[in-house]
């Protein structure tokens, strides 16, 4: 049987737009200046989500006493194993004091490969500094550092051995 879910829990992310599980509610005629604060604020959400699964699934590893945090998480976060996977993979790569704010959870994932942190660092906040896309990162990112990204980035199921 499909449950339906009710959406009673709304994020205020700009006067007059509000988040929740669903999408955007926006109030007609609000200002450029809520739009531009709504869109902000909806970026840092979409980044702080990653993070903040990873952060919480590292804490649930450190717990022996939870049982299967995966199964677990995976219900209650309703992400795949993957993305859970790589949420904790990054967080455990870049603990909170080595994150660059500004920049996307995606652009760290696509240095993390660079097995010095300084390195790493130096990379994250050019892209900050330049205004780099993802793709723009990818073409400074230093070359011949650890496994090439995509090996780095492939995951494999424990149940069904599929890779990602």
């Amino acid at each position: 049987m499909t449950e339906i879910m009710t959406v009673q829990s709304q994020i205020l992310v700009a006067e007059g737009v509000q988040v929740g599980p669903l999408g955007a509610t926006i109030e007609e005629n609000i200002t450029f200046e809520a739009f531009e604060e709504g869109l902000r604020n909806c970026h840092l959400l979409a980044s702080a989500s990653l993070w903040s699964l990873g952060d919480l699934l590292a804490y649930g590893e450190g717990r022996g006493d939870w049982g299967e945090s995966y199964t677990q998480a995976i219900s209650l976060a309703q992400r795949s194993y993957w993305t859970l996977t790589q949420a904790v993979r990054l967080a455990k790569a870049y603990p909170p004091g080595e994150r660059v704010a500004n920049i996307s959870w995606s652009h760290h994932r696509d240095v993390a490969a660079i097995k010095n942190p300084a390195e790493r660092r130096q990379l994250l906040e050019d892209a900050v500094k330049h205004h780099w896309s993802r793709e723009e990162l990818r073409a400074h990112r230093t070359k011949g550092e650890g496994e090439p990204l995509i090996n780095v980035l492939t995951t494999t199921c424990p149940k069904c051995g599929h890779r990602w």
